[in-house]
């Protein structure tokens, strides 16, 4: 399947979608935080210039297909910067290579912000990632679900 990413700030009518999307995978990791409230942080990402920033997979239909946000902290480590979050792809489009894409540019994002380093924490996709030049930093728990913290060096 061929696509392109672009920022979400260049396709805000993604999303609903891509906050449905995220709140369908990783809501276990963090049950307080509504639909709503997903879709307020993804609002606050619609900009290429900064941080937070979210990229789309979109098909050559124009139809979304993944998603990637590039936070300035997350939840385990807030001393570290940047973090590669909410990777989601809908399971009719997985195993083609989006999740992939998207990581590595987010890493570039991060490379063109000044960031030499990206971080990111799994609970399920360490062995994509190690595919995809991260390496494992520690294991952690969040909210009691074991997680993979890794990072990747944006100069890809």
């Amino acid at each position: 399947m061929a696509f392109r990413i672009e920022h979400l700030a260049d396709c805000p009518e993604h999303l609903a979608r891509v906050a449905a999307w995220q709140h369908t995978e990783f809501g276990y990791l963090n049950p307080s935080i509504r639909l709503e409230q997903r879709e307020e942080r993804l609002r606050a990402s619609l900009s290429a210039t900064g941080l937070p920033l979210t990229l789309v997979a979109v098909s050559d239909d124009g139809d979304p297909i993944g998603a990637a946000t590039l936070l300035p902290r997350t939840i385990t480590h807030p001393h570290l910067t940047p973090w590669l979050s909410t990777v989601v792809v809908p399971p009719a489009c997985r195993g083609q290579g989006i999740a992939s894409a998207l990581s590595l540019r987010i890493a570039l994002e991060a490379a063109r912000l000044g960031f030499p380093m990206v971080y990111l924490f799994t609970p399920h996709n360490a062995s994509l990632y190690r595919r995809a030049g991260w390496e494992t930093v520690e294991m952690a728990e969040l909210n009691g679900a074991p997680v993979t913290i890794m990072v990747r060096s944006t100069s890809v």
